[in-house]
């Protein structure tokens, strides 16, 4: 495991241009920069909503094989938030969701990252079938999708939502997650700072994912929040997880997501720099 390529969701770097080809062109440079051979990209970094989204989308990919930067994984648009969802913004979502398939078969994504529309709920409210039921019924649709446009897409472990006691969100244990991915027959991301938020002894409930994973969000909190900074800075177990990591086989890239709003752009290459020494340092554990 000691030759996977290290990898970060695309909100690393700082650029100042408004222009999204540029934007991500300036990516790519900066990753190629700092010793990371691929990157996760989000929707968002497409105007998938406008008309112009193919040509920013064949903009990118054009650059990525140029620079040697690749696109491995990539996340696709998520029902946030609770509340009901009125049937224009449904409508919206669902343009939005089905270009962005597109958009990543188009980029050659390998792994294309779906959240569970599970809510966090009161224990007492909460019923595994119900909620199994929910988020077949929403994911499904898209699964068929890309396959029809030869997208691979995985889906991702859940965690509660900060300060919600007694509550518990579906897809946040390796059994409902697996459940969910083998019915869909897709494989699985694994997020190691959900798990620490819901608690699991990482090591075994990857030993449960195994061979399913494919795809993998490094970050760390105070298992409190979903901090989403970087690892050592939380108390996320990690010696713990890279075991858990070495049992299930994983061959995927080892990509960072961990939040850099409130680092000054002038020091996102150092920190850029600080992630690097961190995966070689995590992925020291596993051999």
């Amino acid at each position: 495991m000691s030759k996977l390529t290290v990898s970060s969701t695309f909100n690393l770097f700082y650029s100042g241009s408004e222009d999204r080809v540029e934007r991500i062109r300036d990516g790519l440079k900066f990753f190629g920069d700092h010793g990371f051979g691929a990157a996760e990209i989000g929707a968002e970094s497409f105007d998938l909503l406008g008309d112009g989204w193919r040509a920013q989308v064949e903009a990118a990919a054009e650059d990525s094989k140029r620079m040697g930067v690749t696109f491995t994984t990539a996340h696709l648009p998520f029902l946030g938030g609770g509340g009901v969802k009125d049937e224009e913004f449904m409508k919206m979502f669902d343009t939005k969701m089905r270009n962005a398939i597109e958009a990543m078969a188009l980029l050659g994504v390998n792994y294309a990252v779906m959240h569970p529309n599970a809510p966090t709920m009161p224990l007492k409210k909460f019923s595994r079938q119900e909620q199994y039921d929910s988020v077949m019924n929403h994911l499904s649709p898209y699964v068929e999708y890309a396959d029809k446009v030869g997208l691979s897409v995985v889906v991702e472990n859940m965690r509660v939502i900060s300060g919600m006691r007694l509550s518990h969100r579906y897809c946040q244990d390796p059994d409902e997650l697996c459940d969910i991915a083998d019915a869909l027959g897709v494989g699985v991301c694994w997020d190691f700072g959900h798990a620490n938020i819901s608690g699991l002894k990482q090591s075994e409930a990857l030993a449960y994912v195994g061979k399913r994973l494919k795809a993998i969000h490094v970050n760390d909190n105070s298992g409190i929040d979903d901090d989403h900074v970087a690892p050592f800075m939380g108390n996320v177990d990690w010696r713990d997880a890279m075991h858990g990591l070495k049992l299930t086989e994983y061959n995927g890239t080892f990509n960072f997501e961990v939040s850099t709003k409130a680092i000054p752009k002038d020091l996102r290459s150092s920190f850029a720099d600080y992630l690097m020494n961190a995966s070689r340092e995590l992925i020291s554990y596993i051999d």
